[in-house]
């Protein structure tokens, strides 16, 4: 990322200072950069930060912080946060952990989309969408990255993997499947309830409540980073 200087702040891939002054306007200027850096970042360069981000979300799944904001009770329900998760700092870990993975996994998707979208463009004859004459004539010189952009959309993310493998015969195995697993993971949390399913095994037992530690999603994150910089390079 390119490096760039306003007063005594820098921004490159962290945020430096001169000094130890903190007034609103040093801070607006800090806004004002953050800001710029987020919308001249590239498809890559996005993902990385919210993975990065994820890293401090999953700081809030410490003990130590559960014990500090247990009997709060902000919007005065009658209910605690030890009340909400039953008493059961177990509970309460799980529930940041398990979102971390689904919030992770739904910034990974939406840059895979965006490869797809590039890989399509890129081998045309790769795209098998089926359009009608008239739509076809409607689209006109631009029909590459219009079906490219509609066939994005609509793969499912086994059809993409499979997309991927048949583009890149070299691509990494390993990686694959790994993310392979990590969305099975996501649909069993998100549409099994959070209990694992026949897929998973033997990671995880048929019926078995999914649990996860915030190091094995730390580990999934660069997974994804990996998979993520290995399909950039190949698309670009």
């Amino acid at each position: 990322m390119q490096l760039v200087k306003t007063e005594d702040y820098f921004w490159g891939d962290r945020l430096l200072r001169s000094d130890s002054q903190n007034s609103p306007e040093r801070n607006k200027h800090y806004i004002l950069f953050n800001e710029l850096s987020y919308r001249e970042m590239n498809e890559l360069e996005h993902l990385r930060r919210q993975l990065d981000l994820i890293i401090g979300f999953l700081d809030v799944s410490d003990r130590r912080v559960y014990e500090m904001i247990k009997t709060h009770d902000k919007y005065e329900l009658g209910l605690s946060i030890d009340d909400l998760y039953g008493n059961d700092y177990n509970n309460f870990q799980s529930h940041i952990t398990n979102s971390a993975l689904i919030l992770g996994f739904t910034h990974l998707e939406d840059f895979l989309t965006k490869m797809i979208r590039r890989l399509l463009i890129k081998h045309s004859g790769k795209n098998k969408i089926k359009v009608t004459i008239d739509r076809f004539e409607q689209l006109g010189e631009d029909y590459k990255e219009a079906l490219a952009e509609e066939q994005s959309k609509k793969l499912t993310f086994a059809e993409k993997i499979k997309l991927i493998k048949v583009a890149y015969h070299d691509f990494d195995e390993h990686l694959v499947e790994e993310m392979t697993f990590v969305n099975k993971l996501r649909n069993c949390l998100m549409h099994n309830n959070g209990f694992a399913d026949e897929r998973l095994e033997p990671k995880f037992m048929n019926g078995d409540k999914i649990i996860l530690t915030s190091g094995e999603i730390h580990r999934y994150g660069l997974v994804a980073r990996r998979f993520g910089e290995q399909l950039w390079k190949k698309v670009n």
